[in-house]
């Protein structure tokens, strides 16, 4: 089968990818992911790009899941906003402690 190339544009990030896939099933997935992070994007515009992918990347997968088990993948908002909001407390925590190794914390 032949690969096939589709160039997405997300989050500031343009990349290629290849797939034996129909050039509009590539292009239903592009468009779900980017849905999914504009749905992030529009509850955590302060959020980061990193931030907005993890977490669409972790909505995606939990709808996977709750599929695969034959849950129900509408689950209540407040439980998806506390959880979002959780995961983006240790990923700013973890940010907070993170300092480059060029730089010295002390300098300002």
């Amino acid at each position: 089968m032949e690969k096939r190339q589709l160039r997405i544009d997300v989050l500031g990030t343009s990349f290629v990818i290849q797939s034996d896939e129909s050039p509009e099933n590539l292009a239903r997935l592009s468009s779900y992911v980017k849905a999914k992070i504009e749905e992030v994007k529009s509850r955590y515009s302060f959020a980061d790009p990193l931030t907005v992918a993890l977490l669409a990347a972790l909505n995606i997968a939990d709808e996977m899941f709750k599929s695969r088990d034959g849950r129900d993948t509408a689950g209540p908002a407040e439980e998806i906003t506390t959880v979002a909001e959780r995961l983006i407390s240790r990923i700013d925590d973890q940010l907070l402690e993170h300092t480059p190794y060029d730089e010295d914390p002390h300098t300002p």
